[in-house]
């Protein structure tokens, strides 16, 4: 029996070792123009992120199936240790390339740190109450996307850019002594031998997809990744253990949630990535009002994700989700019909509409997902459908990014010094006008394709149940895939 204090000590743990996370991104974010300009690099400065996002996106269903193997407790632990251990290595590069490797490092140990996390929180609860929790755990990405930035300036200004990646090691250590001892294991284990060749083959896939999609190499990259994804898919339809079991991807639930999850990744990252140059270039606002703008959106995915967790049962999954995709519908058409001379308050307004479609979206899929299936496959799901959402995410920036770049053709170059507020002042007005429309013209592209995403989001979302399944067995895979 799973008591009231062991939920609460549950929950705090998971929150605490989420808030290391969420804080490090925005924390380092602040800090990283001073780091290149102490260890130089600035050619290889994207890398610092895309390290870290492309080594937690191949991990997260890796750890997902050793935490269902293993148990969600020695995983985490794993994550914690490896997440605090390789960021205080990073405060002590000496180079840019040390860096990058090291925030690759990290980002393996996120990928096994988030999506146990919100497997231990679907393991603690019932399904009425997971609803509930799942939603709360969206407060604390905000509070860092708050806190981050002015802790990183702080750190940075006062102490060195190197305590930004010590700061973790307190906060760590408290995560650590939750889950020593204030935490166990819910259920119980069945170790089966690992099919490392279906394994091996899905990480080299994957991982030459998103470096692909990171547009490195792709003439090469993509077509390998095409080859082994093949080979992994016929590895495993010929093993009594998979890796991962193709059954979950047929299951007509888990089909179409991933598939959404897909489609609001791509949205996700899209507007993180596009709603910026359009304040900056398009409006002519300043960095400060294009943050503002996307802090807009994580109020907005907070709102959603609290408030619907209440009611979720009461309405029902299909109707909740379904109103959430034709809320980004809306909001994307909002964006698609915005110019130059619209307000940047009213810009705000629609990312935070944004916002609230994806919390609207998010935490029902999570739920129900995670509900339907039994605690032996439980971790494993969850991070699938973190898995589809940063692959979605990665593949729609790049999409979405070609799509600008070709809409701006010959002119690609010559838009950059809309985003820079100093340069683009020294610019005549009569020639930043011309500039400035075909930004505007490219990103509206951009926009009207962000909403065919989310109409294709909407009609995967008709094909979810209404009524939240029933618990599944404790070992139980799902009923539609037997």
């Amino acid at each position: 029996m799973i008591t009231r204090r062991r939920q609460v000590l549950g929950t705090i743990l998971v929150m605490t070792g989420t808030f290391v996370s969420a804080m490090d991104t925005s924390v380092v974010g602040t800090a990283m123009p001073t780091i290149i300009g102490e260890l130089g690099g600035i050619d290889r400065y994207a890398w610092v992120f895309s390290a870290y996002l492309l080594a937690s996106t191949v991990a997260t269903p890796i750890f997902g199936r050793l935490a269902d193997m293993y148990g969600r407790k020695s995983v985490y632990f794993g994550a914690l240790v490896g997440f605090v251990a390789f960021s205080m290595l990073a405060g002590t590069s000496t180079g840019i390339n040390e860096l990058i490797v090291l925030r690759g490092l990290q980002g393996l140990a996120a990928g096994a740190l988030i999506p146990t996390g919100f497997t231990i929180v679907g393991d603690l609860y019932d399904r009425a109450t997971r609803a509930k929790i799942s939603g709360l755990f969206s407060t604390v990405w905000v509070g860092a996307a708050i806190l981050g930035p002015v802790i990183g300036g702080f750190l940075t200004q006062v102490l060195s850019w190197r305590w930004t990646f010590y700061v973790n090691l307190p906060i760590g250590l408290v995560a650590l002594a939750l889950l020593l001892f204030g935490y166990r294991d819910t259920g119980e284990h069945h170790r089966q031998r690992i099919d490392w060749r279906g394994a091996i083959a899905f990480t080299t896939g994957v991982t030459s997809l998103m470096l692909g999609l990171n547009d490195l190499a792709p003439i090469v990259t993509v077509p390998v990744a095409v080859a082994l994804i093949v080979l992994f898919l016929r590895l495993e339809s010929r093993t009594d253990v998979p890796f991962l079991d193709l059954r979950l991807m047929r299951d007509p639930l888990i089909g179409a949630a991933l598939g959404m999850t897909l489609a609001a990744g791509a949205l996700q990252f899209g507007a993180t990535s596009f709603i910026p140059p359009f304040v900056q270039g398009v409006q002519g606002g300043q960095p400060a009002e294009a943050g503002l703008v996307l802090g807009a959106l994580s109020i907005g995915w907070t709102l959603g994700s609290t408030s619907i967790g209440w009611v979720l049962l009461r309405i029902g999954v299909r109707r909740v989700v379904v109103a959430g995709s034709v809320v980004l519908v809306a909001s994307g058409v909002g964006l698609a019909l915005v110019t130059a001379s619209s307000s940047i308050p009213l810009v705000a307004a629609l990312s935070a509409v944004i916002g609230l479609g994806m919390g609207l979206t998010g935490t029902p899929i999570l739920v129900t997902v995670q509900t339907s299936v039994g605690y032996a496959q439980r971790a494993t799901v969850t991070s699938l459908v973190q898995f589809a959402r940063s692959l979605g995410g990665a593949a729609g920036v790049a999409g979405l990014g070609s799509l600008l770049t070709a809409s701006l053709g010959a002119s690609a170059g010559r838009s950059a010094v809309l985003l820079d507020p100093v340069a683009r002042q020294d610019l005549d007005p009569s020639a930043l006008q011309p500039i400035r429309a075909l930004l505007a013209s490219g990103l509206h592209a951009v926009f009207v394709a962000m909403v065919v995403v989310a109409v294709a989001g909407t009609l995967l979302a008709r094909r979810l149940p209404n009524e939240m399944p029933e618990e599944a067995s404790p070992f139980g895979a799902p009923t539609a895939a037997d």
